[in-house]
């Protein structure tokens, strides 16, 4: 199946549920939400590093532009709008740790090391966006104008596989994260606004939902016999990971680490990139 790639001038747009929480409301409920509109390359997700583009060390350009690899996550603040319109008090916290990626990727297609996204609204088959959500995210964001890109690349059967096994496998564990009596408020009962205790909780459980998700990632990767484990701690503006790959490509590491701070990643596989290289460009 072909599939034109993405650049980072297409754009994605969805819906989902986020919380909800008016005062005096005792706790937050799910509503209907609107995901706004936002392009591949979401200012905020550069800056922090969370976008991924074929920009390494042998740039590969569609159009004149970037093309969208695996990993890719248009990230944080990316805006969203609770319905009906009220004053809810919690957009200020879930636009921080905002996420909207690619679900699937061509494992037979790859720049500078790395897989290239897939992500389409038109076309057969149709392949869907992962969005934040609560309780749990979900393949509800749509990238429309990709079609007009005229570079495509093969998706296996074996990718699509893999993706639904990814996109089931994150939603359960996000469905299961979502307790909100769990480890992150009790870490944070102690804190007398709400707001800190949520914040607290929301750090730990996205450490804990990415460990389990990066551990379903390394064996479904192994299907398409390049597996790679890949995570990281910490918060979208700063944090830490590791990367182990047991048979990497010709010239790559199998163990490298790294971390980053806005607009800047080192790596143990590179000295320094730029923001939106993928990890052991």
């Amino acid at each position: 199946m072909q599939v034109s790639v993405n650049t980072v001038t297409d754009f994605s747009f969805g819906f989902l549920a986020h919380n909800l929480q008016v005062p005096p409301q005792p706790a937050p409920a799910p509503v209907f939400s609107i995901e706004m509109v936002a392009p591949f390359m979401w200012i905020y997700g550069f800056a922090m590093n969370q976008n991924k583009f074929s920009n390494g060390a042998k740039p590969v350009f569609c159009k004149g532009t970037w093309v969208v690899l695996d990993g890719h996550d248009c990230g944080m603040m990316v805006p969203d709008i609770t319905t009906p319109p009220a004053p809810n008090i919690w957009p200020p916290l879930y636009w921080l740790f905002s996420s909207r990626k690619p679900v699937m990727s061509a494992s037979t297609v790859k720049m500078n090391g790395t897989a290239v996204a897939a992500a389409q609204l038109i076309g057969l088959p149709p392949i869907p966006m992962m969005t934040c959500g609560d309780p749990m995210a979900a393949p509800t964001a749509l990238s429309p104008i990709n079609v007009l890109n005229r570079c495509t690349v093969g998706i296996t059967w074996l990718d699509v596989l893999v993706a639904v096994i990814n996109v089931a496998a994150s939603m359960a564990i996000d469905y299961i994260a979502s307790d909100r009596t769990g480890v992150g408020r009790r870490m944070g009962a102690a804190m007398e606004r709400r707001i800190a205790n949520e914040f607290v909780r929301t750090v730990v459980t996205n450490n804990a939902k990415g460990l389990l998700t990066s551990l379903v990632g390394f064996g479904t990767s192994g299907l398409t016999g390049n597996a790679t484990f890949s995570a990281s701690i910490g918060m979208p503006f700063l944090g830490a990971g590791v990367s182990i790959t047991p048979h990497p490509d010709p010239g790559g590491a199998v163990i490298s680490g790294n971390g980053s701070v806005p607009f800047v990643r080192g790596d143990t596989a590179a000295p320094t990139q730029v923001a939106g290289s993928p990890v052991g460009s």
